[in-house]
């Protein structure tokens, strides 16, 4: 059987952050471990950049209860290794569950967690099942210190290191390209958060500060908005509806355009480095900006939004709660950035990357003996190529 991995998140889903944490995911399977095909589980068909093409695995509308699950088993039953590759949060019994089955199906009976986050749990019982899975997992990356604290309180024995969200990877991938280009107007990239929890009075007000407050940036600094889909649901799950109330909250002329969801998530990072600066409710948004040396002011909904904040050391003064915010607060920070006055966050992109490749240090630090501290992220990725290269030349001579 080829080297075949299983790549278990959030995917084809029609969300910008998952499809990068998938893409991340399989580049680091392909380059590290070796992975030469790849089982990825999503209802509907995937396409990598490049030419490889991953064929949906679900049933988008099950025929029977259960049809998916069972799906997920004969994928895990295909496979070598199963990697639960970004997004996940630990924190469920029936999730955590699932995942135990697949490790167990899967060809070696191992398998990775990279950049996930570990609960709080909901019940006493999600604990002991993710006390179990953390053990069984040959290696687990936690994206911050406390998901960090919680997994060493409840599996000290396990091999789980603090490493990074997947997403840096993206710009070490060859189909991906910096791209210098004039930086011109501003993107906002917005999620119906309160439409999923029943709160749209809070939605209504902050569609209403934010558009008083692009209306007055627009009149200091000519800056035009672009609206991006970071989610491409059609529902009430996507972005499109609440751009669109947005949009009819601003002067036409304001409004540049409307990009809809885009799949391939390189293509999304090079149009983010297009920008002067991103203002961005949905987490991955504000990731992929920071990534493309974008400023970005993010409105912050959640917790994980606030934590990935203060690890890359965005100044406080353009972190913004997007439940409530003042408007001319915005328009001050704004203006500034626009003008050349950005504070950098504290944590340089490079760096973040060399913590991103975390997930994957332990395939050659630890199972091989080899040493990767003290190179930067090419050298790491570089010297592995060299001495995968170097043990095929032994191989070879040795047969």
């Amino acid at each position: 059987m080829n080297n075949r991995s299983y790549l278990v998140g959030y995917y084809g889903m029609r969300n910008t952050g998952d499809d990068a944490l998938m893409l991340a995911t399989a580049w680091g399977a392909n380059t590290f471990l070796g992975s030469s095909e790849f089982i990825v589980n999503s209802p509907r068909t995937v396409r990598l950049p490049g030419e490889q093409v991953l064929p949906a695995t679900l049933a988008e509308v099950q025929g029977i209860r259960g049809e998916n699950r069972l799906r997920q088993y004969a994928n895990a039953l295909r496979s070598n290794t199963v990697i639960f590759g970004g997004g996940s949060v630990l924190h469920s019994s029936q999730d955590i569950a699932i995942k135990r089955h697949l490790i167990k199906l899967s060809g070696n009976k191992q398998a990775l967690a990279l950049g996930v986050g570990v609960g709080p749990f909901k019940d006493n019982r999600a604990e002991k099942l993710c006390t179990k899975f953390l053990n069984e997992c040959e290696f687990v990356g936690v994206r911050d210190q406390q998901s960090l604290d919680i997994a060493k309180a409840i599996a000290p024995a396990a091999n789980v290191k603090l490493t990074f969200d997947l997403a840096p990877l993206l710009t070490l991938n060859k189909h991906y390209t910096a791209e210098r280009n004039e930086r011109v107007g501003i993107a906002i990239c917005l999620c119906p958060n309160e439409r999923l929890s029943g709160g749209m009075s809070d939605e209504v007000s902050r569609l209403n500060v934010l558009a008083e407050a692009l209306t007055r940036i627009y009149i200091e600094t000519g800056r035009k908005v672009t609206l991006i889909d970071f989610n491409g649901h059609d529902s009430e799950l996507g972005d499109n509806k609440v751009h669109q109330e947005l949009k009819w909250r601003l002067p036409e002329v304001l409004v540049k355009e409307h990009l809809y969801y885009n799949e391939n998530p390189l293509q999304v990072l090079k149009r983010l480095a297009g920008f002067e600066l991103v203002i961005g409710m949905r987490l991955h948004a504000a990731i992929l900006a920071y990534l493309a040396e974008t400023p970005v002011i993010p409105l912050n909904y959640h917790s994980k939004c606030a934590g990935w904040c203060e690890q890359i050391g965005i100044s406080e003064d353009y972190i913004f709660d997007s439940r409530q915010f003042d408007p001319q607060h915005l328009v001050n920070e704004a203006t500034s950035i626009l003008s050349g006055n950005y504070k950098q966050p504290t944590l340089t992109t490079a760096k973040a990357t060399e913590l991103a490749l975390n997930n994957w240090r332990f395939q050659n630090a630890s199972e091989k003996n080899e040493d990767f501290g003290g190179y930067s992220a090419i050298q790491q990725v570089s010297k592995y190529f060299i001495n995968s290269e170097q043990r095929n030349r032994s191989s070879r001579s040795a047969s």
